[in-house]
């Protein structure tokens, strides 16, 4: 019995605590503010920054991406998880093989398109950097794209 008790004050006090929490973040006016405009000014600044990028390539990168369909990007990235999600719970809820394969297709048609993505406008930044710029811009990009290191150092691999 004593024991519970331990237990329900431990929660409570874990309970109170996560509200207070949550309380003093949502009165922050700075948590959560950041427009998508600082975000790109904050990658710009620490590029220019990691890879000594003049203001002329530092130019130069900002055209190459303005010219990015964001909107579009969203939704393809929303459909891929959509994707993988509804893969994840056929095969979870046992679908046969025939709608597996069909949405393994899905999925994998829609990692081929991001990919495309990607390495087109690689290749539109390659031309910018030099060569030792080109190698710290890989390496930023092996971190993932918020500069995370992935786990273990190896890219990330899809569910099938």
């Amino acid at each position: 019995m004593r024991a519970m008790n331990v237990f329900r004050a431990a929660t409570l006090t874990l309970v109170a605590a996560l509200v207070t929490a949550t309380a003093l973040y949502a009165a922050d006016p700075r948590a959560g503010a950041e427009t998508g405009a600082d975000r790109t000014s904050r990658w710009e600044s620490h590029l220019q920054q990691k890879l000594g990028l003049t203001d002329d390539q530092l130019q130069a990168f900002r055209q190459v991406y303005a010219t990015r369909d964001v909107n579009a990007q969203r939704q393809h990235a929303k459909a891929l998880r959509t994707a993988q999600s509804e893969l994840r719970r056929l095969a979870l809820n046992g679908a046969d093989d025939t709608t597996l394969a069909a949405k393994q297709t899905e999925v994998q048609n829609l990692l081929t398109q991001s990919m495309q993505t990607r390495v087109q406008a690689l290749k539109q930044v390659g031309p910018i950097l030099n060569a030792d710029q080109r190698e710290a811009f890989a390496k930023m990009m092996e971190r993932g794209p918020r500069g995370h290191h992935r786990r273990g150092g190896q890219p990330q691999q899809q569910p099938s």
